[in-house]
């Protein structure tokens, strides 16, 4: 019986000491999976606000457009009004300055 228990030691250490190792494995792997699942809850965070800016933007380029135009009918309408302005000056002779 003892030639059994000393015959049995070998691989009942190496078992402890391989299941020791697979339960050191686990744990890192589970914390390393926590942290990665961390660094993508960051990312798709960061990803949401981009979207967000990128939004923006393009309300403010929209709004952008809308103004330029805006400018451009002002600009054209005072231009009219100009040639007018300086079709009754000649037609009146008047010193229109």
């Amino acid at each position: 019986m003892n030639d059994l228990a000393q015959q049995m030691i070998a691989p009942v250490l190496s078992l402890v000491f391989v299941a020791g190792g697979g339960w050191f494995t686990l744990e890192a792997v589970a914390d390393e999976s926590k942290q990665l699942q961390a660094k993508v809850e960051d990312l798709e965070k960061d990803v949401g606000s981009q979207d967000v800016l990128e939004v923006k933007v393009q309300q403010v380029e929209d709004r952008l457009e809308k103004m330029e135009k805006l400018l451009e009918k002002t600009i054209e309408s005072q231009q009219i009004q100009m040639q007018n302005q300086s079709a009754i000056c000649q037609a009146t002779n008047a010193n229109c300055r």
